[in-house]
């Protein structure tokens, strides 16, 4: 008897995770109502309201679905409290506590905001947005009072919820998903979501599902999140390089040609990368995983040809630096010494001081070198890179951007000189319409990713070249070529 009732304990155990794991991969199919509202999930089932009918939605596994009359109107979002097992529903200063079996209303919450965007339960609190000043107030649900809160930058927040440790409010003046710390109330986080008219949002492990009222459909944003930076969204492109350079040494016999590729980084990765020149083999070139072909009597002098093409696929990356990492004052590696070009030390210096001299660099230098003259007089660490700018399906053209180096951080993108909207002295992004192609190993540029050498003694030299860049059709098989 016992074996059986764990028998059946074990298969009910299947069962239930099966199902929540069908809905974490977004296998239901949400049908939208005309007016929209809130998202959230109980485990089993979605919700959603609908302010125009007065009344919640529930979606089940199938997608079949059960609406609730509350006769309310002005119904501002919903989410399920799993502690309570009960769904909390903001309307117009008001919040009810709703028994979602049966629709019934247990409780009424007075609320002194006339419009509510959303709320967001943890634990014993409710987090209530908003929508009018982008204020986050905390409710105790066990003293029944209020207490605390923060005001978020957000211009037109619209809804909010609670995973991962953090808040998540939406902003529709943008599109963006934006990532709080509750506790402090900062910004820690944000990821661009497909619609700008966002009236709902839901996280489910490493998926943000969100309610586009545009559109009428829910949408689903898979991202990544480290302590460092989120991404989300991806793009991929298949890129054919072709560079000209000159070889004008008196003797080749013995040199060495060296090739850096795209690098792989937390914004993008790079595959199948394949010269046409099949003597160029995996190799050390300025310190890093590169290409290299050594020179024999067979080889020309004077103008020549290198082809070769790779798959990059891009994200959306955005990094925030946080407090935790200023605290540590850790001191520039002495392995960047390629890159800086006066020594600081980071511990004499307030833990604000190298974010405000990037900051500062931006808006007031209006080109890459006066930016970068300024950044390394700071005694920053800069590493130059070419990039390549995608529109559309059209040819790229190129960039220049920087890398820098933030102390107790690490290395972040400066895709423009002027800071974007989003970005602050903490923020810096990088868009998934963007693919490094090559990038210097000191700080200063490289003319191209082509260098020489006449013999391994020497230090490698950079090479003038042209770069034709073509982006090849999908479905293009780039290892048989």
């Amino acid at each position: 008897m016992r074996n059986l009732i764990v028998q059946i304990s074990i298969l009910f155990f299947l069962i239930i995770s099966l199902s929540i794991y069908s809905q974490e991969e977004g296998d239901v199919d949400i049908q939208l109502t005309e007016s929209p509202y809130g998202l959230s999930y109980d485990g089993t089932n979605f919700w959603f309201a609908d302010s125009k009918r007065r009344a919640i939605i529930r979606v089940d596994p199938s997608g079949r679905q059960e609406a609730f009359n509350l006769g309310i109107p002005f119904i501002a979002g919903l989410n399920f409290d799993p502690r309570e097992g009960k769904l909390f529903v903001a309307s117009k200063r008001i919040v009810l506590k709703v028994e979602p079996n049966t629709g019934g209303v247990t409780e009424r919450i007075q609320v002194p905001i006339d419009k509510i965007g959303g709320i967001a339960n943890f634990q014993n609190y409710l987090y209530i947005l908003d929508s009018d000043t982008g204020k986050v107030s905390v409710y105790d649900k066990g003293t029944q009072s209020f207490f605390g809160g923060f005001l978020t930058d957000r211009s037109e927040p619209k809804d909010i919820c609670f995973a991962r440790d953090s808040l998540w409010i939406t902003d529709s003046s943008d599109g963006n998903v934006y990532r709080y710390d509750p506790t402090s109330g900062k910004i820690t986080g944000s990821i661009r979501s497909p619609s700008k008219d966002i009236r709902g949002i839901a996280i489910l492990g490493s998926r943000i599902y969100v309610v586009d009222r545009t559109t009428r459909e829910v949408k689903k944003i898979s991202f990544v999140e480290t302590d460092r930076f989120l991404a989300s969204g991806e793009a991929t492109y298949l890129i054919n390089v072709k560079i000209k350079y000159s070889l004008d040494e008196a003797t080749l016999v013995g040199g060495v040609l060296g090739l850096l590729p795209p690098p792989t980084t937390e914004h993008q990765r790079i595959r199948n990368l394949k010269t046409k020149d099949p003597k160029f083999k995996g190799d050390m070139v300025m310190g890093v995983r590169a290409l290299s072909k050594k020179l024999g009597i067979d080889d020309p002098k004077g103008p020549q040809t290198l082809e070769y093409h790779f798959e990059a696929r891009t994200t959306n990356v955005r990094y925030y630096v946080l407090d935790d990492f200023l605290k540590k004052k850790e001191e520039i590696p002495t392995d960047l010494g390629a890159f800086t070009k006066n020594r600081v030390s980071v511990k004499e210096k307030a833990g604000n001081f190298f974010l405000d001299k990037i900051f500062d660099a931006r808006l007031f230098r209006s080109d890459w070198d006066s930016l970068k003259k300024s950044l390394l007089d700071s005694g920053l660490p800069v590493r130059p890179v070419k990039s390549l700018v995608f529109s559309g399906s059209s040819n790229p053209s190129f960039k220049d951007t920087l890398d820098i180096y933030i102390p107790s951080f690490g290395w972040v993108p400066l895709a423009s000189v002027k800071p974007e909207k989003i970005e602050s002295s903490r923020a810096y992004q990088k868009g998934e319409d963007m693919v490094d192609l090559f990038r210097s190993e000191a700080w200063a540029a490289l003319p191209s990713p082509i260098l020489f050498k006449a013999k391994d003694s020497e230090i490698w030299k950079p090479l003038p070249a042209e770069i034709e860049v073509t982006l090849l059709p999908k479905g293009t098989d780039l290892s048989s070529n």
